[in-house]
């Protein structure tokens, strides 16, 4: 492989990508600007990441309403492309709904607002548009590499408590996963709370009070998002996650 030749292998993408400008052709499948060394990629209205409905695009000096989403470049390996460098902004995001984003990389302690950069629905996006360009230009896709938002900036968890006629417990549950998948059967779910910096602690599984938090392996048939602690007591009363972690989630009357 050389520079040259691995340019001429990218060049059918980028011509592609050329084709389908954002700031030229109307087809709803142009969403893409080209650039030397990679593109980037434009969501309307009709086509766009989940979390962004309602958000308001305007079409100004481009062929058709379009927010920007994120950009591909070239990862270079001497003088291989060995890679797709990915990674998304969504400042539209921030701009109309600031209670909810804002555009700092890293989220200050209390400051309960979401990072608009590579959120994990952008990103997933992001991919499908990018693997489908690639395939409309015949050329095999190279691996993606992105950098993880923070799960404590992707935010809030929400802290769910579980009743049954007997037994109680809770789960702090990550962020764009559903409470309900952790409802053990003959339980319900009796109330939830929105908690932010919650990373430190375990997350996606059954707690108990007074629990040691010595991790099981998980069951084969179980899979990542349910993993059984040991040393499990009965739950005695509301107050033992507040008691337990004071400093870091605030009670359920807030």
């Amino acid at each position: 492989m050389t520079i040259q030749s691995e340019h001429h292998r990218m060049k059918p993408v980028l011509d592609l990508a050329c084709q389908l400008d954002i700031s030229t052709n109307p087809d709803p499948s142009a969403i893409f600007e080209a650039g030397s060394g990679g593109f980037q990629i434009w969501c309307t209205p009709v086509d766009h990441p989940k979390g962004w409905s309602g958000i308001v695009m305007n079409a100004g000096a481009f062929s058709k309403p379009c927010e920007y989403v994120g950009s591909v470049n070239w990862v270079w390996e001497d003088e291989s492309i060995v890679a797709l460098a990915i990674e998304t902004s969504a400042y539209a995001l921030a701009d109309q709904m600031p209670d909810e984003y804002c555009n700092l990389n890293d989220i200050p302690a209390g400051f309960n607002r979401r990072t608009i950069f590579n959120r994990d629905a952008d990103i997933e996006w992001l991919k499908e548009k990018i693997a489908w360009l690639f395939a409309e230009a015949g050329v095999p896709l190279p691996p993606f590499e992105h950098e993880q938002a923070a799960l404590s900036d992707i935010g809030p968890y929400i802290l769910a408590h579980y009743v049954s006629d007997e037994d109680e417990y809770v789960v702090i549950v990550s962020p764009g996963l559903d409470p309900g998948e952790f409802c053990e059967p003959g339980f319900e779910v009796a109330r939830t709370l929105e908690i932010w910096n919650a990373g430190d602690f375990p997350v996606d599984v059954i707690l108990y009070p007074d629990q040691e938090f010595q991790e099981m392996d998980t069951e084969p048939d179980e899979g990542p998002l349910v993993e059984q602690y040991e040393n499990a007591s009965r739950l005695g009363d509301d107050s033992w996650l507040e008691s337990a972690f004071e400093d870091n989630i605030s009670g359920w009357g807030e």
